[in-house]
């Protein structure tokens, strides 16, 4: 329901709160707020067809990778003062910038694999809603360097623009032009299927 402009209310009667013994109004069980609005994404003047674009290349990012359940996963940067996270999941870091203003330029990145790493999925696609200050399409291979940073082996230096996620992948997974293909997924740059992909 995230980004949903109505209220979703589901049929529901009066009930008591176990915890107050107040009373809770229901809707008299009432559908007329029970309805998502699936028509939404395909709207041209709406901004939820980005959200519906981000959603699937996120699903195929998973599938070519499987991050969620990678066995290697690890958080190396939680700051709050600069509103940046940078995680490892599998083979792929993630870094996000939630800072509503502040970009970052050479920001360091620790990661447990060597590079070369190169952009697989950036939230700043156009595809996305984005400006494209960072994308895939550039195809810069970003190098790293060994020395602990963040107690990671290795790291490099990356853009992070203001409220925004990138992806990085190991650059012998990443193919810039994957989404011009005619399999391809909008904003998503993986080689082939990925190395693990699954069905």
């Amino acid at each position: 329901e995230f980004g949903h402009p109505e209220w979703i209310d589901f049929p529901r009667v009066d009930s008591i709160n176990p915890s107050t013994g107040a009373l809770v109004p229901g809707n008299g069980g009432s559908h007329d707020k029970c309805r998502r609005r699936w028509d939404l994404c395909d709207s041209p003047t709406l901004r939820y067809k980005s959200f519906a674009a981000f959603d699937r290349a996120m699903i195929h990012l998973e599938k070519a990778f499987g991050f969620v359940c990678a066995p290697h996963q690890w958080i190396s940067r939680m700051d709050s003062a600069d509103k940046m996270i940078v995680c490892e999941r599998g083979d792929l870091v993630f870094v996000f910038n939630y800072h509503p203003t502040q970009s970052y330029t050479d920001y360091k990145v620790g990661c447990y694999l060597p590079g070369p790493y190169k952009v697989v999925m950036s939230s700043d696609e156009e595809v996305f809603g984005g400006y494209r200050n960072v994308t895939k399409d550039s195809n810069v291979a970003f190098q790293t360097h060994q020395g602990n940073h963040d107690n990671r082996p290795h790291a490099f230096n990356v853009y992070a623009p203001s409220r925004t996620v990138v992806v990085y992948a190991p650059a012998d997974y990443v193919d810039a032009d994957a989404d011009k293909k005619p399999w391809g997924i909008p904003g998503l740059g993986v080689q082939g299927l990925g190395p693990y992909y699954a069905r």
